[in-house]
């Protein structure tokens, strides 16, 4: 290749920020950036002149070669995803681009195959860590020994572990509501329903042994725990339960208090039952102890939380004022200019106000379980667009720059959720990036999994506070000093996964941070859902 071609390729993509590698006709490399060197972990003089069946596995050279033959043919424009061994034997998973670019040099026109390459090895090993996570959890809890259950404020049930299905022989469905009461033996359901009835109405714990109905026609005896959950307005939000087997237990009582009327010998034997179940109601105080512990920190984050919110609204009605004030001070005709400044004051002020209030209701729905999902066939990119117009029109400090094409005509949404989840997303990339004016919003479809980033280059997050950060009411240490109240990206978390559909983020301190929503273009069930 002659010098200044060398030297015109070398200046556009040297510094590129992520690994660039540009080949010939021939296959060879005529180019690598700073970041593809490091990449494959060969120094610059090494590989220039190469090619793939110098450094990687004869497999791997081969699909690549295939595919650099079919762009320099065709001028095909490829985007994919491929795991690619380095150096030092370790893989690498990489999303890959590749196009043809034809360019003079030397007084002849020649192709070139350029590849952009973004590594995503740790992105995807997280994810892999934390399905294998999910799963371990998921075990335990098929595995737990007592049945979990649910009820809501009035306590009626509206969840059940599958344990349920052994213990009565009835289904889950049937369950819910008052069905679980079908499964009472007769002697014991004016005590159980009464009970149960008092416990909601005065909000104190249920601990009541009674026999449930199994499968086989035969009764057990169970014992059924259930505590309320105190919001902190003072209402129950949810009644959470066990039930345990205890028929063991209670059958081998009875038979010890009858021999014990006939044989005092069996004293022993009963002392040291005792002396268990001791051991085991204290064992299970502790647990108690700890809910309630926790309970209190849950309390006081809310505190917290209602404080935060004050201080937010006080801010933007602050605003608002000095705003109205200073248009009211005005003595002369004033300019258009000077009224559009006052009114994209005062409407950002006022947008931030409904955000922050609908962002509350959200969350008192989220924790009461009626936020409604209705998908309806819509264009998600006049959705996306929408709120990037909506968010340029209040925000004149920051560029948003979005390419949606890449997006579907239509799919099954709810529109307006959608609008929060994407409106929240801009707030917080202009909000944490007060000193990078440049957002980037990017659609794109891939194995009908549609993806739609929002990024910036602002404060970034920390790498501890990432596992925790759409959790209700956590903020992360890199935002102190900026306003918010910690449920936005809770809210948009839960929004997503009602539409079956994950979040992803990627951060770095000082770098800024992208927001990934990705959503299944098909199986998507239209009906309403309602938030656990």
């Amino acid at each position: 290749m002659p010098e200044y071609g060398y030297d015109l390729i070398a200046t556009m993509y040297k510094g590129a920020r992520h690994p660039v590698f540009i080949k010939g006709e021939d296959y060879s490399y005529v180019f690598l950036s700073d970041q593809a060197c490091k990449l494959t972990g060969v120094p610059f003089e090494e590989l220039i002149g190469k090619t793939d069946y110098d450094f990687l596995p004869q497999t791997e050279a081969d699909s690549v070669r295939a595919m650099d033959k079919h762009i320099l043919e065709t001028g095909a424009e490829r985007l994919f995803e491929e795991e690619i061994t380095s150096q030092d034997g370790s893989l690498h998973t990489l999303v890959t681009h590749k196009r043809r670019v034809t360019v003079s040099l030397g007084g002849r026109l020649t192709n070139l195959v350029v590849v952009e390459i973004d590594d995503v090895t740790e992105l995807r090993n997280a994810e892999n860590v934390l399905r294998a996570s999910e799963e371990h959890h998921r075990s335990l809890i098929e595995l737990h020994p007592q049945t979990p259950w649910v009820a809501n404020a009035r306590g009626e049930v509206i969840e059940i572990g599958p344990e349920w299905e052994q213990v009565s022989g009835r289904s889950i469905a049937a369950a819910r509501g008052h069905g679980w009461a079908d499964s009472v033996h007769p002697d014991d359901l004016a005590q159980v329903t009464s009970s149960w009835a008092e416990a909601v109405r005065t909000r104190t714990r249920l601990d009541i042994e009674y026999r449930l109905l199994n499968g086989d026609g035969d009764y057990r005896w169970y014992r059924c725990r259930a505590a309320p959950r105190i919001h902190a307005s003072g209402e129950v939000s949810r009644w959470y339960g066990l039930l345990e087997d205890v028929h063991d237990r209670q059958t081998a009582f009875e038979a010890l208090i009858t021999s014990e009327r006939h044989l005092r010998q069996h004293r022993d034997d009963l002392e040291k039952i005792v002396e268990t179940r001791t051991a085991e109601v204290k064992e299970k105080n502790s647990e108690l102890a700890r809910l309630l512990e926790q309970e209190r920190e849950v309390n006081a984050l809310q505190r917290r939380f209602v404080a935060m919110v004050s201080h937010e609204f006080r801010t933007p009605l602050t605003i608002i004022d000095a705003a109205a004030q200073r248009l009211a001070r005005v003595k002369e005709v004033p300019t258009l200019a000077y009224l559009a400044e006052k009114s994209v004051q005062i409407k950002g002020s006022v947008s931030r106000m409904v955000e922050l209030m609908e962002s509350i209701l959200a969350a008192g729905r989220l924790q009461t379980g009626v936020i409604e999902i209705n998908k309806k066939l819509c264009s998600l990119a006049d959705i996306v667009g929408s709120c990037v117009h909506h968010r340029q029109e209040i925000c004149s400090t920051h560029q948003i720059h979005a390419d949606l094409s890449g997006l579907p005509t239509e799919m099954q949404v709810d529109a307006q959720a959608m609008e929060r989840v994407f409106g929240n997303l801009l707030s917080n990339a202009v909000k944490y990036a007060p000193r990078a004016p440049d957002i980037y919003v990017r659609g794109w479809m891939e194995h009908e999994i549609i993806h739609i980033s929002v990024r910036d280059t602002g404060v970034g997050i920390d790498e501890e506070d990432l596992s925790r950060l759409f959790e209700p009411y956590f903020r992360a240490q890199s935002a102190a000093g900026i306003a918010g109240t910690g449920i936005g990206l809770n809210i948009v978390r839960e929004i997503v996964d009602m539409h079956g559909g994950t979040i992803s983020v990627a951060s770095e301190v000082g770098k800024g941070s992208t927001f990934t929503v990705n959503l299944p273009l098909r199986h998507q069930n239209p009906d309403i859902r309602e938030a656990a």
